[in-house]
C-alpha cells in the first residue's frame, strides 16, 4: 500500500572553495637529475666546442702566417741578395764589358721580378708600391749601363740605395704583422685556454652545487619523514610533516598524511564500534552520511530495527538477546557485501537498531534479502513451544502482560538525493520518523521512500 509522507526539506547550500591561481612548480626527482646532467653537459660541451672552434682559428692564423706572412719574408731575403748580385754583375760588366755579366744580370732581373709578383700577392701596400716604384727606376738605369750608355755612377748608386731602403721598409712592415699575427695568436690561445677551463670549472662546480642540493634535500625531506612517522606511530595522526608536493618525495609525505588521516579514522572507528557486532557506530554513521551529502551523489540510507526485541530479551535473557544482534548485524553486513557497492556502509546504531548506506538503485534488492534471511534465521533462536505458539509471554513498556510475535525485522529506506537534506541529523530524524509507519505492519516489512512517497512491500 501506499502512505503519504510528510517531510521537510532544508535548502542544501554548497560552498564554492577558490583554488590559488598559480602554484609553486616542483620538479621530480628524475626532472631534477635531468636538468643536473643537462646543466653540467651544457657546461662541458661549449666548453669542447668553443675549444675546437678556438683551435680551428689559431691554426688557420698559423697557417696564413706561415704560408703568406713566412713567405714574403724569405722572398724579401732573396730580394735582398738578387739586388746585390744585380750591383755586382753590373760593375763587373763596367769593368770588363763582357756578354756572359749581363745574361746573368737579366735572370737576377727577372727573378726580381718574380719575386715582386709573390710579394704582391699577398700586400698590396704602400710600401711596396714605393719599392716597386723605385726598383723600375734602378732597372732602367742598369739596362742603360748593360747597353753602354752613360749613366753617372753616383747617380746608379743612389738608386741602388733607394731600392735598398724601400726594401727595409718592406721588411720592417713584414716583420711588423707577423710579431701582430702571432701576438693575436697568442693572445686567443691564452682566451682559449681560460675560458674554456672556466667552462669546464663551472661545468663541475654546477654538478657539484646540484648534488649538494638534492642531497640536502633528500636529507632533510627524509629527516621530516622520520619525525613525522615516530609522530603518528605515537600517535599524533594530525601532524604535517611540511614537505611539500611535487616531486617522489612529496608524495610520499602525501601518503604519509593521508595514511595517518586513515589510521585516526580507524582509531575513532575502532573506539565507536559496538563491541557486540564489532560495526562502526554512530560517529562514523555520521561521518559516512556527511561525505554523501558533501559529494551531493544519490544514495538509500537504510533504518533497519528489530520488532518486539524487549519482550524477547526479557523472556530469553540478554545473553540469547546480545546473540541475536550479532547474528543479525553479521546476516546484514553479509547482504550488503554481496551487492558488491564498493561505496557501501554497515553501522551499529546501538540496541536492535542497524544502519546500512547504499546506492539508491540497490536498496529494494537488499531489502528483500535481508527480510528474506531474516525470517529464516530467527526462529532458530525460539524453543519448540514458542515457535509452535507463534508467541511468547511479555510484558509491554507500561507493564501490561500480553503476548507478542515471533521477532521481525523493519526497514525504513530513504532515498537522498542532492538537495533532499543539509544535515546526518535531518536524514537521521526522516527515517525514524518512516520507520514508525513500517513498524505499524505485522511481521518483517520494509518501506522505501522516495519523492515523498511511501512504497510498503
Amino acid at each position: 500500500m501506499q502512505l503519504p509522507v510528510h517531510m521537510n526539506k532544508s535548502t542544501f547550500i554548497s560552498g564554492v572553495s577558490t583554488l590559488p591561481t598559480s602554484k609553486l612548480i616542483r620538479l621530480t626527482l628524475i626532472q631534477k637529475l635531468i636538468i643536473s646532467f643537462v646543466v653540467s653537459g651544457l657546461f662541458m660541451m661549449t666548453a669542447l666546442i668553443y675549444s675546437v672552434v678556438s683551435m680551428g682559428q689559431i691554426r688557420m692564423m698559423e697557417d696564413e702566417i706561415a704560408r703568406n706572412d713566412l713567405s714574403a719574408a724569405t722572398t724579401t731575403l732573396l730580394l735582398y741578395e738578387t739586388v746585390l748580385a744585380q750591383d755586382r754583375l753590373v760593375g763587373k760588366y763596367q769593368i770588363l764589358h763582357q756578354p756572359e755579366f749581363r745574361e746573368l744580370y737579366l735572370r737576377n732581373a727577372a727573378r726580381f721580378t718574380d719575386g715582386l709578383a709573390l710579394i704582391r700577392h699577398g700586400n698590396q701596400g704602400p710600401v711596396l708600391t714605393a719599392l716597386e716604384s723605385e726598383y723600375a727606376r734602378y732597372a732602367g738605369l742598369a739596362e742603360k749601363i748593360i747597353a753602354d750608355q752613360d749613366v753617372l755612377p753616383s747617380e746608379f748608386r743612389k738608386a741602388s740605395e733607394k731600392v735598398d731602403n724601400a726594401l727595409g721598409q718592406l721588411r720592417k712592415e713584414q716583420q711588423f704583422s707577423l710579431e701582430r699575427k702571432l701576438a693575436q695568436s697568442e693572445d686567443q690561445e691564452r682566451r682559449t685556454v681560460m675560458l674554456s677551463t672556466w667552462l669546464a670549472i663551472g661545468g663541475v662546480a654546477s654538478a657539484f652545487l646540484i648534488a649538494f642540493l638534492m642531497i640536502y634535500s633528500f636529507a632533510t625531506s627524509i629527516g621530516k619523514l622520520q619525525r613525522a612517522t615516530h609522530r603518528i606511530a605515537a600517535g599524533d595522526f594530525s601532524h604535517d610533516p611540511g614537505i611539500p608536493p611535487g616531486d617522489e618525495i612529496g608524495s610520499l609525505a602525501q601518503d604519509f598524511m593521508r595514511m595517518a588521516e586513515r589510521l585516526k579514522e580507524l582509531e575513532q572507528v575502532s573506539l565507536d564500534a559496538s563491541p557486540l557486532t564489532r560495526l562502526p557506530g554512530n560517529i562514523a554513521i555520521e561521518r559516512s552520511l556527511n561525505r554523501r551529502l558533501r559529494e551531493r551523489a544519490p544514495f538509500t540510507m537504510c533504518y533497519m530495527d528489530l520488532d518486539n526485541f524487549k519482550s524477547y530479551n526479557d523472556h530469553y535473557g540478554y545473553i540469547k538477546a546480545s546473540e541475536l544482534l550479532k547474528e543479525t548485524g553479521r546476516l546484514i553486513y553479509d547482504a550488503v557485501a554481496r551487492l558488491k557497492d564498493p561505496d557501501a556502509f554497515v553501522g551499529h546504531i546501538g540496541g536492535d537498531d542497524f544502519v546500512a548506506i547504499v546506492s539508491a538503485d540497490k536498496a529494494e534488492a537488499l531489502c528483500q534479502e535481508i527480510i528474506k534471511n531474516f525470517d529464516a534465521m530467527v526462529p532458530a533462536y525460539y524453543s519448540e513451544e514458542d515457535r509452535a505458539a507463534g508467541v511468547i509471554d511479555g510484558v509491554d513498556r507500561y507493564g501490561v502482560p500480553r503476548l507478542f510475535p515471533l521477532g521481525s525485522i523493519s526497514i525504513a529506506a530513504l532515498v537522498c538525493c542532492p538537495g533532499d537534506y543539509a544535515t546526518a541529523a535531518e536524514i537521521a530524524t526522516a527515517a525514524a520518523g518512516v520507520k514508525d509507519h513500517v513498524k505499524a505492519a505485522t511481521g518483517s516489512n520494509y518501506i522505501i521512500v522516495e519523492e515523498a512517497v511511501i512504497d510498503e512491500v
